[in-house]
């Protein structure tokens, strides 16, 4: 059976979640090298992978999608906008690329291209923020691209490898992404 294509980008495509996905995501919550960039601690089994995930999909306030390549399909990630407040038009995006070898060939700048665009001309938000560990060189560097601009630091918000970490909030309007898609 074909995959839906919610969203289609130039080398990626945005779906709905699929059963067939809680194998990536279970194998990946539990890969050092990925979790080190989550920030998880704890092992995950499937059976939490996909209650979680259900949650997520049940919630009025979240949107969540698997980020497949093309072509073919393959699942290599999941990004979603969460407590989405429909009176404010805000959200708060999240992206996390999930099997190791499509890192650095830009597939995160264009899946967060894609949901910025979906998020500011089909939901009709008009801010997003994202939280992002401020080690996370790579990460900001898309964002910044994209036209997210720091607002804020979260200090000492998390703690890894035996020291507090800070976050940075990033947030980008819908008329700076207007003024920069142009």
């Amino acid at each position: 059976m074909d995959q839906p294509q919610f969203i289609i980008g130039n080398k990626i495509v945005l779906r709905p979640f699929d059963s067939r996905d809680t194998l990536l995501f279970y194998k990946s919550e539990n890969d050092p090298d990925i979790r080190e960039t989550l920030f998880l601690a704890y092992p995950v089994n499937i059976d939490h992978i996909k209650e979680r995930i259900e949650s997520q999909i049940k919630s009025r306030d979240t949107i969540v999608l698997s980020i497949a390549e093309k072509p073919g399909g393959a699942t290599i990630g999941q990004t979603a906008f969460f407590r989405i407040d429909y009176i404010s038009r805000s959200a708060i995006f999240y992206l996390a690329l999930m099997d190791k070898t499509v890192w650095s060939k830009g597939y995160g700048t264009e899946a967060t291209q894609l949901m910025i665009d979906y998020g500011f001309n089909t939901l009709n938000l008009n801010r997003i923020q994202l939280h992002v560990f401020s080690g996370n060189l790579a990460a900001i560097k898309i964002y910044e691209k994209i036209g997210f601009v720091k607002e804020g630091v979260l200090r000492e918000a998390m703690y890894h490898h035996g020291k507090y970490c800070d976050f940075l909030v990033m947030g980008l309007l819908k008329r700076e992404w207007q003024t920069y898609s142009l």
